[in-house]
């Protein structure tokens, strides 16, 4: 049975995936063992990791996808000694500004240039060769285009037969958009965008001009846009981009990265919250533009999305709720993080051959036996009581009760959002609970949402989801229906949308545990589920990671497999 490697080795979001006869065995982001978030540099944490993970020898690996073919070799080298460039701030110092002038030109100049071209591949090949070696793999390394490992991620996991996908991000081997079409023989590319044309620089570009950090605070730009208004910001930035058929048109360059200056300048005089309301409708309008576009010169009315671009939920709810589609899928790694992922996918497909099939969860990371956990526990002399059934318990007696509980089971999900293996829990009927989180481990804006978690059989009852799209990534809103508004107001938006996670019991049994009895303590089969992490780092990976923010949080208890530990007050 061939096994591949995947990886993803560039200034952002590293990580490694490992596939065994079509199917991933484990997958992993490299933010998450080295405690950085977002951190980019060569993964080899990654791929020991999911190596380990899936008890696979080095010398079993039978090909290697690397998810880039212009590999930058002097960023490489330096990223391995200097911080990532979406760190970098353009508008807050002058030294930044020079750095990111710098990447630019050395972007635009090695990719249009043949022969520097060649040398930088070659020499990255070199390096990457000798780091691998050093791990114990000498397999041939194959490089795949970055919006086709996007492409393959999403079509792949999908489940379509036949769909089209749609990728975008900021940028990736030289474009920043594409429209596929994928079937049994494969992925076609029928239009590409450049990186002139980049909404990912976009939409970036004005998140930095709002202070909350490119490439990590877009999430808090698109909460915000829901409390703006129209306003002649909308038309400063929509003069920077359009859809022309199947191809995105902007005046991106010579700035790319460095958007944000113009975009500071003329932004100026407006309201945040309104910067952000034309930043979004902007965004909205422009991709459903496009995919209508594509589908009416296509036919072709299921629809796969990958790329960073693809984590703004509200975009992908407008996208859901497009006459023209039918049903709508979007990778739960939606980002670079699910770059390794694509690229191994890619790969398989080309030597072996590769059938889409649906994910029905991400749970695709580490995992650790009660023995472990207790080593664990001792180790940081925490007192903790043994419970039979600690999903039920966590539900029925727990959360019923306001406490704030730390959640620390099975293997650790793949993707931005935690799903109910890496989770903090709270009741969600008291508008309170969103305080209550912010104030222990979470340090989010006020008008940043929490989202929930809700069992599968009562879906209907409380979103609007008529295409009986598939929720089960967290990676979509929907529109709530009264009685989620009424019943669990704290994962209810100002605009009524709600960012929903269905949870079933084939996938996550001892979380739907939780869930049905909360369910049968009160009649609302709904938490309110944020990632268990302490704000600006990754989403805890082993147990002791999880004692530390548990005992620095102040949660009130952490279930810890079948441990639960109490706060000491």
């Amino acid at each position: 049975m061939p096994t591949i490697l995947g990886f993803h080795d560039s200034p952002f979001d590293s990580g490694a995936t490992l596939i065994k006869d079509g199917e991933i065995l484990a997958a992993i982001h490299e933010e998450r063992i080295a405690r950085i978030k977002h951190c980019g540099g060569f993964p080899w944490r990654s791929i020991m990791e999911v190596l380990s993970i899936s008890n696979v020898d080095p010398s079993e690996i039978d090909a290697v996808a690397v998810g880039f073919t212009q590999p930058d070799f002097i960023v490489q080298v330096l990223q391995r000694f200097f911080k990532s460039t979406s760190d970098l701030n353009p508008l807050n110092s002058k030294i930044d500004r020079y750095k990111l002038y710098a990447f630019e030109k050395y972007e635009s100049v090695i990719h249009k240039n043949f022969l520097l071209g060649k040398i930088d591949t070659t020499s990255s090949n070199i390096l990457l060769h000798h780091t691998l070696k050093k791990l114990g793999i000498k397999e041939k390394i194959e490089r795949i285009d970055h919006h086709l490992c996007h492409a393959s991620s999403a079509f792949y996991s999908s489940g379509f037969e036949k769909c089209l996908v749609i990728t975008a991000d900021a940028r990736g081997d030289g474009i920043s958009t594409s429209v596929n079409i994928a079937n049994k023989n494969g992925i076609q590319r029928v239009s590409s965008s450049p990186e002139s044309a980049s909404m990912g620089h976009f939409y970036g570009g004005v998140t930095e001009v709002l202070d909350y950090g490119y490439a990590d605070g877009e999430g808090k730009t698109e909460a915000l846009a829901a409390f703006g208004n129209y306003s002649n910001a909308y038309e400063k930035l929509q003069s920077y981009i359009s859809v022309d058929n199947l191809v995105l048109k902007g005046r991106m360059s010579p700035y790319q990265r460095l958007i944000s200056v113009p975009f500071s300048k003329s932004l100026k005089s407006f309201k945040r919250e309104d910067i952000a309301f034309a930043a979004q409708k902007i965004l909205e309008e422009t991709y459903s533009n496009l995919i209508t576009n594509a589908i009416e010169e296509t036919g072709i009315t299921n629809i796969a999305l990958a790329g960073g671009i693809f984590l703004n939920v509200k975009l992908n709810q407008k996208i859901m709720e497009l006459p023209e589609v039918k049903d709508i899928f979007i990778h739960p790694a939606a980002g670079d993080t699910g770059i390794s992922t694509g690229a191994a996918f890619a790969l398989y497909s080309k030597m072996f051959g590769l059938k889409p099939k649906r994910w029905r969860h991400a749970y695709l990371g580490n995992e650790f036996s009660n023995a472990e956990i207790k080593n664990a526990l001792d180790k940081f002399n925490c007192r903790y009581d043994y419970i039979v059934d600690i999903g039920s318990y966590v539900g029925e007696e727990l959360l019923p009760r306001d406490y704030i509980i730390g959640w620390f089971q099975n293997r650790m999900e793949y993707g931005p959002r935690a799903l109910g293996a890496r989770s903090v829990l709270i009741d969600p009927r008291s508008s309170e609970s969103p305080n209550k989180v912010r104030s222990t481990i979470k340090k989010r804006p006020v008008f940043q949402p929490f989202c929930p978690s809700m069992l599968k059989e009562s879906e209907a009852k409380y979103i609007l989801n008529q295409k009986n799209v598939d929720s089960s990534f967290m990676i979509m809103a929907f529109l709530a229906k009264q009685r989620m508004i009424d019943e669990a107001p704290s994962v209810v938006f100002i605009d009524s949308s709600t960012r929903v996670q269905t949870v079933d019991n084939r996938n996550n049994k001892r979380y739907y545990e939780v869930l049905k009895a909360f369910d049968k303590r009160t009649g609302v089969p709904i938490i309110l589920n944020t990632s268990f992490n302490r704000s600006g780092e990754p989403i805890v990976c082993t147990p002791e990671q999880a004692i530390r923010d548990f005992k620095i949080s102040k949660l009130d208890f952490l279930a810890i497999e079948d441990y639960l530990v109490k706060r000491k007050r």
